[in-house]
């Protein structure tokens, strides 16, 4: 059973961003995996690099767009992608120096909230920006 499965809730209605929010909830569900299989500090970097290495790619691919079709609130977006790549950051360097299953499980409380959050609500605003020019 996963941890957080995909819903027609989450859609921003454009067919890359859908396809990548896919994307993060699967490596939010290794995690869950990873935690119940007794999780090692090795799972847990390379977990953690890949949701940091994911974010970043995608984050990208937002930006790009925002620049590309002039979105008017580009600009609070961008910072809220910078919170969550500091604080992703944050768990990564915690990785080996605290209690893992504790930070496993604070990663996955707080990016499961922050991931559901941030599409439904900061990414379906852009969504419906670029839905109404015409992007899919």
């Amino acid at each position: 059973m996963a941890f957080l499965d995909w819903s027609s809730d989450y859609s921003v209605g454009v067919a890359i961003f859908d396809d990548e929010h896919k994307k993060l909830i699967a490596i939010i569900n290794s995690l869950y995996e990873a935690i119940h299989a007794g999780i090692d500090d090795d799972a847990l970097s390379r977990i953690t690099d890949a949701m940091v290495e994911y974010t970043i790619m995608h984050f990208r691919h937002e930006e790009m767009y925002f620049d590309d079709w002039a979105y008017p609130d580009a600009a609070a977006h961008i910072q809220a992608h910078g919170a969550l790549r500091q604080q992703v950051m944050d768990f990564r360097g915690q990785v080996g120096g605290t209690d893992r299953h504790k930070l496993a499980e604070e990663m996955l409380t707080f990016l499961r909230q922050w991931l559901i959050q941030h599409i439904q609500v900061d990414d379906r605003a852009y969504g419906e920006f670029l839905f109404d020019k015409g992007v899919r």
